[in-house]
């Protein structure tokens, strides 16, 4: 799946040569415009020509290479031309003129253009006396140009369109075709010319353009991602600036600093409550514990004495219960205060192997524990963290069953790993293992001791000390338990 920020860039690209697309489009079809619009008065000013000056079309050679010359064509064969009198006189074609061409069937249209002077006027001007030049008034345009009209039509020719004008004088009838191929061609290569050129460059300069729009739209995104994902139970108070960003991104801001403010609320809520209702229960249970122990002390009857223990038990359980909650309070709240000192971590699991040596029935239990481990934390808070991972190991490890413990320091830490086997636990208790009072399945664990607290309170007492625990991949009949420890905090 493709990003955001790819998909910005993908549409703002597409946009921008949709646009560039179109705008070539149009600027070609007013290029083409224009040069037909030049070619129709290029066109009436020759066939004006050869249709008002007799001179120029008695050699129809000539005139025909002329033409050509005059319109850039490659060859004769792209010209047309035919004029025909109404006093008599010849007929004048070009060398490939099309005999099936019937002028009067084209839909003609009269154009205005700039006419040529009347030759023969002129000749008239230059042999008059100079009193009379002197003394005449300048003619009008309209009786210095010739006496005709000019007009234009479209026709088509062995399949090639061409582009025709007649101009029509009282004398005689001229008419005159090119190929438009002839015509376009000089415009489409020079359009080619440039677009080698212009379109990469222009490429390049839309990717640019597109992908730091992509970045400058997604810059206040990646800066509520990046809040987002070092947010943590001890930055819940903290809040986004908004000053300097578009209102869209200013209100997605103030979105998320009102929904971090309602879970920070909610949180310490939540966290003030479960502390404060372990505080509270420690002193009735410690209470309670001391009078069952008070009635177990003098009671001589084997039954109640035996009741009187149970009860202790649930007493003993539930204060268990009582401290780990409130520990986890404090680690919610972000004030799990950690007194450091100066701990010998290879001999603090070597004496937990050694009480987990008295605890196995059955099961083998095996060491691989490196020597001078030294690292700094709290010692009462990494005994708890190790003695729950280590307990658990051989609590829930069947008989027969294996048990590993090792240590391996690495250039910042300590890494521990504790495996045993174990009955087959699927993926989805798996993913539940941190949960809090989550136990796996009630049929393995309805005998065995314990409160699902343990490795909630393990996770925390790592990350406190700016470690790791995680569960490791493994067998579904293995668990196995990764455990990183920095040297120093």
């Amino acid at each position: 799946m493709i990003s955001f920020r790819t998909r910005l860039f993908i549409i703002a690209v597409s946009i921008v040569l949709t646009a560039l697309t179109v705008v070539l489009a149009l600027a070609w079809s007013s290029l083409m415009k224009n040069e037909v619009d030049r070619l129709d008065e290029r066109l009436c000013l020759e066939t004006q020509r050869f249709t008002t000056q007799p001179f120029i079309r008695n050699d129809a050679a000539s005139l025909e290479s002329d033409i050509v010359t005059k319109l850039r064509l490659d060859s004769n064969k792209q010209l047309l031309f035919r004029y025909t009198s109404e006093v008599g006189m010849p007929e004048v074609k070009s060398t490939y003129w099309q005999d099936d061409i019937n002028i009067d069937q084209l839909n003609w249209k009269s154009v205005p253009f700039r006419a040529l002077p009347d030759p023969n006027r002129q000749l008239r001007d230059e042999h008059r006396p100079e009193a009379h030049l002197d003394n005449r008034t300048e003619a009008s345009p309209l009786e210095r140009a010739p006496r005709g009209k000019c007009a234009v039509s479209t026709l088509t020719v062995q399949d090639k369109q061409w582009r025709a004008t007649t101009f029509t004088t009282p004398r005689g009838r001229g008419f005159l075709g090119v190929d438009l191929a002839a015509t376009t061609s000089e415009l489409q290569a020079g359009l080619k010319r440039a677009l080698w050129l212009v379109v990469p460059l222009a490429l390049i300069l839309t990717a640019l353009g597109a992908w730091l729009l992509a970045s400058l739209t997604m810059r206040p995104v990646n800066r509520l991602r990046n809040a987002m994902k070092t947010l943590t139970q001890k930055d819940l108070h903290q809040r986004l600036p908004n000053e300097g960003e578009d209102k869209e991104f200013r209100e997605l801001i103030d979105t998320y600093n009102t929904m971090l403010q309602r879970l920070d609320v909610s949180f310490h809520q939540a966290s003030r409550f479960s502390g404060d209702a372990a505080h509270e229960l420690r002193t009735p249970l410690t209470i309670l514990q001391g009078k069952i122990e008070q009635m177990l002390n003098k009671s001589d009857n084997h039954v109640i004495q035996t009741d009187l223990t149970e009860m202790l038990d649930e007493v003993s359980r539930l204060t268990a219960i009582t401290r780990k909650l409130l520990l986890l309070s404090h680690a919610d709240a972000g004030k799990l205060a950690l007194h450091t000192t100066r701990i010998d971590l290879s001999e603090l699991l070597n004496e937990l192997v050694v009480d987990a040596q008295m605890l196995i029935n059955n099961q083998t239990l095996r060491s691989n524990i490196a020597k001078q481990q030294v690292i700094y934390g709290d010692i009462l808070l990494l005994q708890q963290l190790l003695n729950n991972l280590i307990s658990n190991a051989v609590r829930y490890c069947p008989a027969k069953g294996h048990i590993t413990i090792q240590s391996i320091s690495e250039k910042k830490g300590v890494t521990i790993l504790i495996s045993n086997t174990s009955y087959n636990i699927n993926m989805n208790d798996r993913a539940r293992f941190f949960d809090r009072f989550y136990r796996g399945d009630a049929a393995h664990n309805r005998k065995i001791e314990g409160n699902g607290l343990g490795l909630s309170l393990a996770l925390e007492i790592a990350k406190a000390h700016g470690g790791d625990l995680r569960l490791a991949q493994s067998p579904q009949d293995v668990v196995q338990l990764y455990l990183w420890l920095p040297f120093k905090r």
